[in-house]
């Protein structure tokens, strides 16, 4: 028998591993697939079967943590409490059969026709936000582009002004330090509760405004929305506007802001797209594989069950961790390696199941869109620096910034 390789640092909150998860995902892959992790006080499932399992059983493995919450991990914290009291209306936190019925009732308002007319508003802002900085020679892709764009293009779609963007991004920001797992110094509860409560205030107010004058927007869409006979109520339209709005931007934020800094750090990779745009569809389900912008999610287990030579009790969170399915050499032939011709269709950086991401095919547009558009008007495009800081969240994952220079010409 050959050796178990050295212990990594397992504490998946540590600095080191917050830069680089890789190598301790690698590690838990081989000598310890459902591992409890005392920092997260949770089982840590890091295999792509198994991960693709958890997705699979949510008879076993419930979504609905902010109602089924086991009294080990329960607060009675006023924050607590007005964080579970919004989020667990949202979609990606219900089980069957309500889960089904929202899905069913979201899904008829954001379906790919729906976004289509989204495709010119994503050129014209990327265009738009080019135009900026084209004739500085830098820029900090984060701030000034991978922001923006998403932000600017899910807002329109709801129908939220322009000019509210700033306000959204800083309540926004708030719930992220919660929903992202932040492992700094921040009250993750007591942030997500004034952000959430600004935005709910904010959509409450957006909506009673389209009950009464009704618009060409997914929030109007919403309002009428019907599915075998029901309706979404008011409080979930709001908050699940909260949700469309979240994970419209934060997560597509990452992915452009991974996406571009994987592809300049692989100057090939970057040519190859260069030189043949019709690679941008593989290359954006490659860079979701390789470095996507949730590295994991959060189920509580409803049963016991003796997995991997481990028993999970009823109650017990268990934290599948997809950035890790995603480099398992199981299901992706040599998975450390960043290959824009590869076809990694069967990646679950947009989960699995009927969890899968409602936004994906928005996301998945805008990156295309922008990575296009980036390297066709900035052909000599380069890191600015070879070192970046990532954001210290477990479930979020993108870049604090990302300078970038080119010439101008």
């Amino acid at each position: 028998m050959h050796p178990a390789p050295d212990r990594p640092d397992l504490d998946l909150k540590s600095a080191e591993n917050i830069q680089d998860p890789f190598p301790v995902y690698r590690w838990l892959r081989d000598q310890a697939p459902v591992h409890w992790s005392e920092s997260l006080t949770a089982w840590v499932v890091t295999r792509y079967a198994d991960v693709v399992d958890v997705f699979g059983n949510p008879q076993t493995f419930s979504s609905d943590r902010f109602r089924r919450i086991d009294e080990r991990y329960a607060s009675q914290r006023p924050a607590v409490q007005a964080v579970a009291e919004v989020l667990g209306h949202w979609l990606v936190f219900r089980d069957p059969p309500d889960h089904d019925r929202l899905r069913g009732l979201l899904q008829s308002s954001f379906t790919p026709k729906t976004l289509e007319s989204s495709r010119e508003r994503i050129q014209r802002t990327a265009d738009t936000l080019l135009d900026r900085v084209v004739a500085h020679g830098t820029m900090d892709f984060i701030r000034e582009v991978a922001f923006p764009l998403p932000a600017t293009v899910i807002a329109g779609l709801m129908g939220a002004p322009e000019d509210d963007l700033e306000a959204i991004k800083a309540w926004a920001d708030r719930l992220a330090s919660y929903l992202g797992g932040a492992v700094d110094a921040r009250d993750n509860f007591t942030e997500a509760s004034a952000g959430v409560a600004a935005l709910v205030r904010y959509f409450d107010a957006l909506l009673r405004e389209r009950e009464r004058r009704p618009s060409d927007d997914l929030m109007t869409l919403m309002l009428r929305a019907e599915h075998q006979g029901d309706r979404l109520t008011h409080d979930e339209v709001v908050a699940n506007c909260v949700l469309l709005l979240f994970a419209g931007h934060e997560t597509t934020t990452n992915l452009l802001g991974n996406g571009l800094f994987h592809l300049l750090r692989h100057p090939a990779q970057a040519a190859l797209l260069r030189a043949d745009p019709s690679l941008l569809h593989h290359a954006v389900e490659e860079l979701l594989r390789y470095d996507g912008p949730v590295p994991a999610t959060v189920k509580i287990a409803t049963e016991d069950r003796w997995w991997h030579g481990r028993t999970i009790r009823g109650g017990d969170m268990v934290m599948p961790f997809m950035a890790s399915a995603n480099r398992d050499p199981r299901q992706f032939p040599d998975p450390d390696t960043l290959d824009v011709c590869r076809a990694p269709e069967r990646h679950v950086a947009f989960a699995a199941g009927m969890h899968f991401c409602l936004g994906a095919w928005l996301a998945r547009l805008e990156a295309r869109i922008v990575l296009d558009t980036v390297f066709r008007r900035l052909p000599d495009l380069e890191l600015a620096s070879a070192e970046v800081r990532w954001k210290p969240m477990i479930f979020l994952r993108g870049l604090e910034s990302l300078p970038l220079r080119w010439t101008v010409r």
